[in-house]
């Protein structure tokens, strides 16, 4: 993680605004390019900011490490979880269940959606007091981190919809407030599966709101996961909404992209929604390799 990654992440955590934060020391558009990595702040200004976050040098450092663990280690988990790792997740409750007591807001957030999804993968029975337990840390956030919102893609399955839907307009609401390229991303990803979600709850109306947000998204050309996910997504809207059947051709792109990556599990998921989605909406068959051009 960048340092102006680490910045923001503390910024956000001690819900600091960023006016406050830079104070007349710079631009909005150079902190923006500084916490997006594209651009170096001098000693003097980087320590201006540090000292701003109300913390010691050392203190940041801390964090700096910390906050890279907590980055790899959902990359961990959401890896776990695509292939159903349930020894590797184990490994990884294991891991921060020694680091209780000590814990951050962030990683005890981080705790209990490990916690619960192993559970979930294992089969084992989640009690109600459980995801309300979930759902009461969620709200002691002021803000829709990249954090929460990777904890929120991951047990998004086990919420009912009602809350979902309720999460997602905060979330929407706040898009235009939201600065950072790892935020966007995980927007993007939790949007995605919302948008999905209530097309196969026949919630037309709510899908066609999501994917209006979800449309808005920035992708970058280098990032070609979230572009193959964007063509399905796209495809979906334009059979369902507009009733371009002609575009399942946008599906079968998304699906061979993935099986040239040896990506199973997505094309896999690509399938199964599909296949949900047809009991709810009259969908053109999907195409055989054969017959895309």
């Amino acid at each position: 993680m960048k340092l102006g990654e680490t910045v923001e992440k503390i910024r956000y955590e001690k819900n600091i605004p960023v006016k406050e934060l830079i104070g007349d020391r710079m631009s909005k558009s150079t902190y923006s390019r500084f916490i997006n990595n594209k651009t170096f702040l001098g000693t003097d200004s980087f320590l201006f900011l540090i000292d701003q976050l109300h913390m010691t040098f050392a203190m940041f450092l801390q964090l700096y490490t910390d906050f890279f663990e907590l980055k790899y280690d959902y990359t961990i988990l959401n890896h776990c979880l695509e292939l159903k790792q349930v020894y590797r997740l184990s490994n990884l409750l294991k891991k921060w269940q020694l680091k209780m007591g000590r814990l951050s807001k962030a990683e005890e957030l981080f705790l209990k959606t490990v916690e619960i999804t192993l559970m979930d993968l294992q089969d084992e029975t989640i009690e109600g007091s459980q995801i309300e337990e979930l759902n009461q840390t969620y709200k002691q956030f002021s803000y829709w981190t990249d954090y929460i919102l990777k904890s929120l893609k991951a047990t998004m399955h086990l919420l009912d919809t009602e809350k979902v839907i309720q999460y997602t307009k905060q979330i929407i609401t706040a898009i235009d407030d939201i600065e950072g390229n790892l935020v966007h991303e995980e927007v993007f990803y939790v949007l995605g599966r919302v948008f999905t979600r209530c097309l196969s709850e026949g919630l037309t109306s709510e899908a066609r709101t999501v994917y209006e947000s979800l449309r808005r998204m920035y992708i970058s050309q280098y990032d070609l996961g979230k572009q193959g996910y964007s063509i399905f997504y796209e495809g979906l809207a334009n059979i369902i909404f507009l009733g371009i059947h002609e575009n399942v051709r946008m599906i079968n792109d998304a699906i061979e992209f993935f099986k040239l990556l040896d990506m199973d599990y997505r094309v896999k998921d690509f399938s199964s929604i599909y296949k949900e989605l047809s009991q709810h909406y009259e969908l053109p068959e999907l195409m055989q390799k054969s017959e895309v051009v």
